[in-house]
């Protein structure tokens, strides 16, 4: 087995990252780490900052399982995306993201909106999408 141990205040130290957002030329930022890098799974632990909003579309399932906070959810999913739904999740609620979705995090209340990622088969890119050198 390969383990890994959830400290809140080593993810909140921890610099935001920036990302490429779900539309060209967007950014989101927002604090990872990375606990698990196995082929077989990744296991991420997220905080998203209070009062913010992520936008992020996937391309893989992943399931969320909240540590802390609350974030208002607003999703699509494919192929379509012609409904938006809307839920709220707080701590000890847990979700399945469908591989295609689109989904809005607005992160509710003075908290910071924790939440484990679990990600299996863990996904691939090719050599050259990893060193941005496709074109």
């Amino acid at each position: 087995m390969i383990g890994a141990s959830l400290d809140d205040a080593k993810l909140l130290a921890s610099e935001e990252l920036v990302f490429g957002g779900n539309t060209v030329g967007s950014e989101e930022r927002f604090k990872v780490q990375f606990l698990v890098n196995d082929r077989r799974g990744t296991l991420a632990y997220e905080s998203f900052a209070p009062g913010s909003t992520v936008n992020w579309a996937f391309w893989h399932d992943e399931v969320h399982v909240i540590m802390g906070g609350e974030c208002k959810c607003t999703y699509t999913l494919a192929p379509n995306h012609r409904k938006q739904v809307v839920k709220t999740f707080k701590k000890g609620d847990t979700y399945l993201i469908p591989n295609g979705a689109r989904v809005r995090f607005e992160v509710q209340g003075s908290e910071p909106y924790l939440h484990v990622c679990v990600i299996m088969p863990r996904f691939e890119y090719s050599k050259d999408e990893r060193l941005d050198t496709y074109s």
